[in-house]
Formats: C-alpha cells, sequence, structure tokens
C-alpha cells in the first residue's frame, strides 16, 4: 500500500486504528509530530468509499497540521481523527468511545470539530475526555469566526501582493462554501466593500448566506468559471487540479478549505499560470492560533489576544509571496521549506512517547 512510503518519508509517530463493533465505529487518528507540543488537529466525520481512503485523508490532514502550527510558530504539533461514517452506527457511543481514547493519550493528544462533527457530538467526547476544544464564549470561542479573520488577513496579502493594495472594495471574490467560515468570510468580504458570488451544495446555507449578504449566487459546477479578482475554496480540499485549472478565471486563491491542492504538482501548474495561491495551512490557521491563545489546559508562555495573533498571518503570507517571486517557486513549496525548518530533525523516543506531565 503506496501509504506506507508517505509514512516512512515524512516520518509520522503514530498511526492507531481505534474500533467499536457495538457502535460500528471505524476511525483513525494520526499523529504526524510531537517536537514542538501536543499533536493539535480536528476529528472529521465523514462517508469513505472504503478503508484506505480514510487513512490517507487522516495521513494528509495530520501532516497538514504539524505544518499549520509550525508556520504560525506555536508549540505544538500535527494530528487528526478520521471517523468513517457508517450505516447504522451508534454515533452517541462512537463518540464516546472516540473519546475514551483520546484521554488515554494523556494530552499528546488535543482535538476539536472538523467537517462532519458538530458542537453536540464534542459535548458527547466531552463527557470521557478533556482534550477537545471547548467552543463556547468562556472557553475558545468562535473557531470558525477565526479561521475566517485569517482568511480575510491572507486574502488582503494576497491582493497587496498583486496589485499593490490590499483593500477589498469593489474587488470581486468568489467564496466555494458558505457554511460555517465561509459565511464569515462572506460577511468579512462584504464589510470591506467587496462584490461576492457564493455556490454550495447545501441550500440552506445559500439560502441563510443569500438572505444575510447582498450576494450572487451561482451552481456549484459554474463557481470555477466567474471571472474575478479571488477565488476563496471554503468546502472540501483537492479542488485545485488539473481539470479545474484551466477553468479558473481569477488572480488569487485564498481560502479555508484544508488540502486545497489534488497534488503538489498542481501547486506549481498555478504558478506557472500566473495565479497567487495562498498556502492553505497558512491562511486557515486562524482557529489553530486562536485556540492556542484562549486554552486554559496548558500554560502557554507570553498570552497574546488571540485577534491581534491572527492578523500576523498577513506578513507571514507577504513573506512567502515575496520569495515565491524572487526564486520562483509556487508558494505551496516556499511555505513548506518554511515549516520543515521548525521540525526537530532528530527525534528521540522522549521527544514523540510523552503525555501532559512531560
Amino acid at each position: 500500500m503506496e501509504y506506507f512510503d508517505v509514512i516512512k518519508k515524512y516520518d509520522y509517530e503514530t498511526i492507531s486504528i481505534i474500533q467499536n463493533q457495538k457502535a460500528k465505529l471505524f476511525a483513525i487518528d494520526v499523529i504526524h509530530d510531537t517536537t514542538r507540543g501536543p499533536a493539535v488537529g480536528g476529528t472529521r466525520f465523514m462517508k469513505y468509499p472504503n478503508e484506505e481512503e480514510a487513512i490517507r485523508d487522516a495521513l494528509k490532514l495530520s501532516r497538514g497540521m504539524t505544518y499549520k502550527s509550525a508556520a504560525a510558530g506555536l508549540d505544538c504539533g500535527g494530528g487528526k481523527t478520521v471517523i468513517m461514517e457508517m450505516e447504522g452506527m451508534d454515533r452517541t457511543l462512537a463518540l464516546k468511545t472516540l473519546g475514551r481514547y483520546i484521554e488515554h493519550l494523556q494530552g499528546r493528544r488535543y482535538t476539536g470539530r472538523d467537517l462532519g462533527v458538530s458542537t453536540e457530538d464534542i459535548d458527547f467526547m466531552r463527557t470521557e475526555t478533556r482534550w477537545v476544544a471547548d467552543e463556547t464564549p468562556a472557553g475558545v470561542g468562535d473557531l470558525s469566526e477565526a479561521t475566517a479573520y485569517g482568511v480575510y488577513q491572507g486574502i488582503k496579502a494576497c491582493l497587496a501582493e498583486a496589485y499593490g493594495n490590499d483593500s477589498l472594495k469593489d474587488r470581486s471574490i468568489c467564496v466555494q462554501g458558505v457554511g460555517e467560515v465561509g459565511y464569515w468570510v462572506v460577511k468579512y468580504a462584504i464589510e470591506n466593500g467587496a462584490k461576492v458570488t457564493i455556490s454550495d451544495i447545501h441550500p440552506k446555507a445559500i439560502e441563510k448566506t443569500a438572505k444575510a449578504f447582498p450576494v450572487t449566487v451561482v451552481k456549484p459546477e459554474e463557481i470555477y468559471g466567474v471571472s474575478r479578482d479571488v477565488f476563496s475554496p471554503c468546502a472540501i480540499g483537492g479542488i485545485v487540479c488539473s481539470e479545474t485549472i484551466p477553468k479558473f478565471r481569477c488572480r488569487i486563491i485564498a481560502g479555508s478549505a484544508n488540502n486545497v491542492l489534488a497534488t503538489e504538482a498542481d501547486g506549481t501548474a498555478l504558478f506557472q499560470r500566473g495565479i497567487l495561491y495562498a498556502p492553505d495551512y497558512v491562511i486557515n490557521s486562524g482557529a489553530l492560533i486562536q485556540w492556542w491563545y484562549r486554552q486554559k489546559t496548558y500554560d502557554v508562555k507570553n498570552k497574546r489576544d488571540p485577534r491581534e495573533a491572527i492578523s500576523d498571518l498577513y506578513p507571514v503570507i507577504r513573506n512567502i509571496l515575496k520569495e515565491s517571486r524572487e526564486k520562483k517557486l509556487a508558494p505551496a513549496r516556499v511555505a513548506d521549506r518554511y515549516a520543515e525548518g521548525q521540525l526537530k530533525k532528530g527525534k528521540t523516543y522522549r521527544d514523540i512517547h510523552w503525555g501532559y506531565e512531560k
């Protein structure tokens, strides 16, 4: 199986299969790197065609979380949990089982919401573990809004690179996916004078957003070909690929979706076409940053206001784009090099097998 080559190449630490036949639970938890600190990353609940696809997704997403943490300068690493949606599964029991698994890691792994997981789901997990994000105002707050604020900063950085002016006024922006983060991205764009076009496969999300803001709605299959300054993917990953790249009529791609590029070659293809790309794990790290500076589980040195820390994504992305231009490298590769440079090269067993009481 080719993912074993990926495991070796990118030095993954732990891959666990969590199963509970009574609940019909089959989940994969991946810890990619903990040399900077605990493995942070959400729990995803999705239908997958098979177990191997679920494992591949967990592998890719967990490494993205490591790079996201490193690029943001946070003292944590990357992990991800994927739950395969199964017919007839006992969702509550499945989530509680997963919570018990997370608890037994004693702080080496910290999780929260991702695609398909609600705040109610997280509450079920919290009955079994301390190591899940509390998105109430008293906890880490609304992480979707925090992510969107980072995307807003990233869009401004890209506009500055492309046009010499970071104002959104009268700029045209297409937002693909307006569920949670995408809704907030639309809000920031409209409030700052942009003209916004949206699409989503879920009618309720479209209805909610169109009722709240003056937007243009197009069908999901039409969004790629709409002429605009910025295309902001805020739904699923892998949408920038050999099939869609020829359709793009934009100057910038900057959104909250994870793993936007289907392959590394697609990042190069965008660069060759002159389309600026804000690396996904940098621009969408607002939630992680807010969690890090607001959570009370760890004694974080030099605590900062989360909004101020998220604003720092602006110069980070400006620098990535500047180096990309000067070195004639795709922005995704520049970002990878930077993140990889923040990781510890020579891991020891003491670096990777530890709990909260380290």
